[in-house]
């Protein structure tokens, strides 16, 4: 027969789910994961924080299945348990703009900057790429880009983009695209850029939500996961 305490312990794990959820930081890597693989150390320098500390986060993430860890050599990397929690963090972080009212407004104000600077959405990119009338510049790090890109985007990561402007083609509307919506680096690059006189659209998707949405990403060939068949 079932009682009140076994009610309390299947809320009990249900709650384990939000525990994992609730820092910040977590969240950032569970976002960083979306986009490809990473050691420890390397999530330890993407996100600013001691190797114990981000260490500390994974094994909560770890403990709720939401990523999994391969071991080689002196590395542990880490990557999204599967594409299941994959969507489900694009969906958490939709549903949270839905529901909190200040990252609406945050989300607002980022949006309105974006369409003041010029900027375009999946279905205006996805014809742009078919009539070969776009360059599109990914802006994230090699190993994201190498990890899956959109067709055709050449890999100029933000830290380049400087030594890399005169080289920009200039027969073609350049697109940049970096993490997704809640990501800085396309805003960054597309005021450094028009400091200089070139003029940009930022697609404010990114390669996850490109992929989701039933549209082709391309690997580099070099490219090698330890989660997935050689």
């Amino acid at each position: 027969m079932t009682n009140r305490s076994q009610a309390a312990a299947l809320f009990e794990q249900i709650a384990k789910l939000g525990n994992a959820l609730s820092s910040p930081q977590r969240l950032r890597i569970l976002s960083l994961l979306c986009q490809c693989e990473r050691t420890v150390d390397a999530l330890s320098k993407a996100v600013g924080l001691p190797i114990a500390t981000v260490s500390h986060h994974l094994q909560k993430l770890s403990q709720v299945r939401l990523v999994v860890a391969r071991k080689t050599g002196r590395y542990v990397t880490y990557a999204m348990a599967d594409n299941e929690v994959t969507a489900f963090w694009l969906q958490y972080r939709d549903f949270c703009s839905s529901r909190l009212v200040e990252l609406q407004v945050l989300r607002s104000n980022l949006t309105d900057q974006r369409k003041s600077r010029g900027m375009v959405d999946q279905e205006t990119l996805s014809k742009m790429l078919k009539k070969g009338s776009v360059t599109l510049l990914d802006l994230r790090p090699q190993v994201e880009y190498d990890a899956g890109h959109l067709p055709d985007a050449i890999s100029c990561p933000i830290e380049q983009l400087g030594e890399r402007m005169k080289s920009l083609p200039k027969n073609k509307t350049l697109v940049l695209y970096c993490r997704g919506p809640l990501c800085l680096l396309g805003d960054i690059a597309q005021e450094q850029l028009a400091a200089k006189g070139i003029c940009t659209l930022q697609f404010t998707d990114g390669v996850v939500e490109w992929a989701f949405a039933g549209r082709p990403v391309k690997k580099s060939p070099t490219y090698k996961s330890l989660f997935t068949p050689a």
